[in-house]
């Protein structure tokens, strides 16, 4: 802790205008409280990552949705912040007055008026169960929306291929039905081969192999129908090798963790509900489709990955 003080004694934290925070995880506060001192990681458009102890966390919009690392603000406040940073620019955590402040920035952060929220998956009593009406509904939706995932998948091509039990023989689609067989494996090599295919595969941020994992963590979240020897083959992985990119392996972490964005637990949510229809499966699944460039295109077909292979184990 002493040499968080003086680090932070040697840099110029001036703060003249405060800027409050509207939403944030209910937990990062207390993360902060613990690691106080940081830098600015990643900035875009709409907002930046902050790297505060080990673990990243967005200070931004809700473009694309609430994060389980979010701390969410106007697109205005955004822009003024974003004006005056210089990266890499020093982060402080103030725990008396609850707010980060910048590295030679005017402006502070407050989290004093904002409200803590939580994403939360709810979990199925007793089996998973989706209706072939609903997964028709989803299917009809992605399909019609979007051609190819950012692995260059087919995504139509490969739903007709997978129904009709004609393999396509191209390397990737050969991964995905070997990762499918792998959520319910009990060898440790199986699963382990099968992650490593997909981790930091692809390009961008959040490569599109990463989306798909974070799209069957989901699934699994509600039906707790996949091997704990898949988990722990993803979770050790990530723990012990630079595999990915950073901000991937956020979001990968707080998947294994039963945490996601908004724009995924309510399209999960909805999907395993009783009360599904059609009109909303649409607007949900379209709303996480619009995240990033491929991104939520990867993650619904993560989605689909997951539930295709449920249902497969299931008849068997």
């Amino acid at each position: 802790m002493a040499n968080n003080k003086k680090l932070a004694n040697n840099k110029t934290m001036n703060t003249n205008k405060i800027i409050w925070v509207e939403e944030y995880e209910k937990n990062i506060p207390l993360f902060l409280a613990n690691n106080k001192v940081g830098t600015v990681h990643s900035v875009f458009n709409n907002g930046m990552n902050i790297l505060m102890g080990n673990r990243l966390f967005f200070i931004g919009t809700v473009k694309n949705g609430k994060l389980p690392f979010g701390i969410h603000v106007h697109y205005e406040a955004v822009q003024e912040v974003l004006a005056t940073i210089q990266m890499p620019a020093q982060v402080i955590w103030n725990e008396a007055e609850k707010q980060l402040s910048f590295e030679n920035c005017p402006i502070s952060v407050s989290f004093q008026q904002g409200k803590p929220y939580s994403n939360i998956v709810k979990s199925s009593q007793g089996h998973f169960q989706m209706s072939a009406e609903a997964l028709q509904a989803f299917i009809a939706t992605l399909t019609s929306s979007v051609e190819n995932t950012g692995l260059e998948i087919d995504i139509a091509e490969f739903i007709i291929d997978y129904l009709s039990d004609r393999k396509d023989e191209s390397p990737t689609v050969k991964a995905i039905y070997r990762l499918m067989e792998a959520l319910h494996t009990a060898n440790e090599a199986e699963a382990e081969a099968a992650v490593r295919y997909f981790l930091g595969r692809g390009r961008g941020l959040t490569p599109s192999g990463d989306d798909h994992l974070v799209g069957i963590l989901a699934i699994h979240e509600v039906s707790h129908a996949f091997s704990p020897v898949f988990v722990n083959s993803l979770q050790t992985i990530l723990k012990h090798e630079s595999v990915t990119t950073d901000i991937a392996k956020e979001y990968l972490f707080y998947a294994l963790n039963g945490q996601f964005s908004s724009s995924i637990v309510q399209i999960v949510n909805h999907l395993s509900s009783d009360e599904w229809n059609a009109g909303m499966v649409n607007k949900n699944l379209l709303e996480l489709m619009t995240v990033g460039h491929s991104s939520g295109v990867d993650t619904a077909f993560g989605l689909l990955i997951g539930i295709l292979s449920i249902k497969y184990w299931r008849k068997q």
